[in-house]
């Protein structure tokens, strides 16, 4: 653990030192299209689930299309430090003021044994086609909402005549900023799956209950300073009604 930690500081010192080390005619006055980021965390958590108990280094490749950045295209990644987890996904995304709708493509091939990165079939595909929405009203009063619809892929549900069919599992969240000032900010959330034609859905085992409170906590972010650069970091707490777990995150985005 000391020499993760270690390898992370080194990682800031070296973005820092490159940051201050790039000439000023290198630097455009319009910002680029093109940009990527990279995130560290403690565990990779994603609508209640716990994708990656362990160490994990998440990225993002993006490019926008227009002047004013509305439309997206774009790569995310994450692989976890014991190399149990890997993912790649794709996305389109369109983003608005307050709203955001995207189409993503994922592909997580954790404990895949053979993953076909081209296989779309319906019966065997490994790919989760998830259509993502939300909506943050203005700061007068800055509720997120957030509702997400598996459309296609390993999201399916056995039937009787040993058939599989889709189940559309969605994700709904309610987001709400209780703490911003120029110190830390501290959101709260909570949210709920099910499926719109199944008896289960993808983010809770429990088959009892077709609708379930699967993801609730609180997210505290701020800025440190290191190195003398500011540094966005984030801590938070996820519980999982549903599945009666609970997890601590603590984050850092290195650029």
């Amino acid at each position: 653990m000391k020499n993760l930690f270690l390898s992370m500081v080194i990682i800031i010192g070296l973005a820092g030192y490159a940051q201050e080390t790039t000439p000023e005619n290198a630097i455009s006055k319009e910002p680029s299209r093109l940009n990527f980021n990279v995130t560290l965390a403690t565990s990779h958590l994603w609508r209640g689930l716990i994708i990656s108990p362990s160490m994990t280094a998440m990225g993002d490749l993006h490019y926008t299309f227009d002047k004013n950045r509305n439309f997206s295209v774009g790569v995310w990644g994450g692989n976890s430090f014991d190399g149990k987890y890997t993912e790649v996904d794709y996305y389109v995304q369109y983003k608005n003021k307050g709203l955001t709708i995207g189409l993503w493509d994922l592909f997580n091939t954790t404990n895949v044994e053979h993953p076909e990165v081209f296989n779309y079939d319906k019966n065997t595909t490994t790919h989760l086609i998830d259509l993502r929405t939300s909506y943050r009203f203005p700061e007068a009063f800055p509720l997120r909402i957030e509702a997400d619809i598996i459309l296609y892929g390993n999201d399916k549900e056995l039937q009787p005549d040993l058939d599989y069919k889709n189940r559309y599992s969605t994700y709904v969240e309610l987001g709400y900023p209780l703490i911003k000032n120029e110190q830390i900010t501290l959101d709260t959330y909570i949210g709920a799956g099910f499926s719109l034609d199944g008896k289960s859905n993808l983010y809770s085992s429990n088959t009892d209950h077709n609708f379930n409170i699967v993801n609730a906590g609180f997210k505290a972010s701020k800025d440190i300073s290191i190195f003398q650069y500011k540094l966005p970091v984030f801590a938070g707490i996820m519980w999982n009604p549903a599945e009666k777990y609970t997890r601590m995150q603590l984050g850092v985005s290195l650029f």
